[in-house]
């Protein structure tokens, strides 16, 4: 296929309209994939019954399942291969359309970075998430969310019709939007009560988790460790649903939505682990943490109090060192700079502070190295990355799975766009997994961090109740 490009054809198509196409093709088909961009970005990404879905084995094997059924295992580093494949179709990309012209879309799970760091083995594997899943779509379409004009695009080669797939997603546009639920804006009011949620840690045990992490601080083990707590609930709705529901109140930049036979995912996450434009790369780091205000003078109280905390402060530039000494391992010397610093970002339940990592890409790295160099982020493990990694397989009693792993893209071309996966429910055998930490340091309250951890999955059981009433 060298030389040649996507075949494609353009409508105009709302944000709205791109959702509920989507929704609509997706509840008939097992496999499917939306990355939407809920806030100040550019692009929403979304296929339906993938060509191939690859996904890594035990070892250094990636299998790809057709969607003939035709099943073929590669030996080798997974993420090489992965990266590999996108890249062998040789697709040029045409300059006019958006940066996402097909490739790989998908999911890395945190337990990942077991196959290239020396991390021990003491958590227990419970929920069995793949380490990497991926889907090929040899149909997809992109939305840019400024001009309102959606692409529906097809591989070369393999006489599919491009129009086609054009009148699926308008007729589907209309059929889901007589069926839209949630009108975007605030939240419904339901219910808080929470007798059937379960927690992988209690709050005197996490109280004990953090005054042990401060140990390993006194002792000049670690500056930081982002700690995690898991809560799990029955779900009776469907996963497109909790992520309509959440979409409608929560929109953040990094939303994602997958269906496979084995595991669905409704992600509101916000925050961009790595993203590379041909050699040029950016991060950016979120830490420190408030609550949204119940009113204007209250939320402009609350950020203002967050930019004067020491603690808060002091961890957010801890977080920035680190990511900018993650990319100078993977970036051309003198290159890499911070160009934005400790803005405000605000959510629907929440503050953060964040800032902007850029650089240059070392000659001849690959992406799997890239990958490698920057993932997990740093702030969602502390610093030093390795060794806090080591303290949170020592603390936390499961395996991560998803939740720190990044959702995103990697395109034919060689760009990608990978988030970090936080504000996310894994959803397996009828139950919601929810997950979320906080970033401990040595004047940590105990009984607040466990606190704030639970306040983070707020929004998403929210989104889970206002699914199924």
């Amino acid at each position: 296929m060298q030389g040649q490009q996507p075949i494609y054809t353009k409508s105009a198509m709302t944000k709205e309209q791109f959702f509920y196409a989507y929704k609509e093709l997706a509840h008939n088909n097992e496999r499917h994939l939306l990355l939407e961009s809920g806030r100040d970005g550019a692009l929403c990404v979304a296929g339906v019954d993938p060509l191939v879905t690859l996904q890594a084995l035990e070892g250094d094997k990636l299998q790809l399942v057709w969607r003939d059924g035709t099943q073929e295992v590669r030996q080798g580093e997974p993420l090489e291969l992965l990266n590999e494949f996108a890249q062998s179709f040789e697709i040029e990309m045409i300059p006019e359309l958006p940066d996402f012209q097909g490739g790989l879309t998908g999911l890395i799970s945190y337990d990942y970075v077991r196959r290239y760091e020396p991390i021990p083995v003491d958590t227990i594997n419970d929920l069995e998430t793949p380490d990497l899943y991926f889907y090929l779509f040899d149909r997809w379409a992109v939305l840019d969310v400024q001009t309102e004009t959606v692409y529906f695009m097809t591989l070369p080669n393999r006489e599919l019709d491009v129009a086609e797939l054009e009148n699926e997603w308008l007729a589907a546009a209309s059929r889901g939007l007589e069926k839209q639920v949630f009108v975007p804006g605030k939240a419904t009011e339901v219910s808080s009560a929470s007798d059937d949620l379960a927690v992988a840690v209690t709050g005197p045990q996490f109280e004990q988790m953090v005054r042990d992490v401060q140990s390993y601080i006194a002792s000049n083990d670690v500056v930081q460790v982002n700690l995690s707590v898991r809560q799990s609930k029955p779900l009776s709705a469907q996963p497109l649903d909790m992520y309509e529901a959440l979409r409608s109140f929560n929109p953040s930049p990094y939303m994602a939505s997958i269906g496979a036979p084995e595991f669905a995912v409704v992600s509101g996450s916000p925050e961009l682990l790595l993203k590379k434009r041909g050699e040029e790369l950016s991060t950016r780091p979120i830490g420190g943490t408030r609550p949204r205000g119940a009113t204007d003078s209250e939320d402009a109280a609350l950020k203002a109090e967050l930019l004067a905390n020491d603690k808060e402060t002091g961890e957010h530039i801890m977080l920035v060192d680190l990511e900018k000494g993650d990319f100078e391992r993977v970036c051309a010397p003198g290159t890499v700079e911070t160009n934005e610093f400790m803005v405000v970002e605000k959510y629907s339940h929440v503050m953060h502070l964040v800032s902007n990592v850029r650089g240059t890409a070392a000659p001849g790295i690959s992406n799997a190295d890239i990958i490698k160099g920057v993932f997990p982020g740093g702030s969602i493990t502390g610093s030093p990355k390795l060794r806090t990694m080591e303290i949170i397989e020592e603390l936390e009693p499961t395996r991560r799975g998803l939740y720190t792993g990044s959702i995103g893209w990697l395109g034919f071309n060689g760009d990608m766009e990978l988030n970090i996966v936080i504000r996310t429910a894994y959803i397996k055998d009828g139950i919601a997994h929810i997950q979320a930490g906080a970033g401990l340091v040595a004047d940590s309250v105990p009984k607040a961090e466990y606190i704030e951890s639970l306040n983070k999955a707020k929004a998403l059981w929210q989104a889970k109740a206002m699914a199924e009433n």
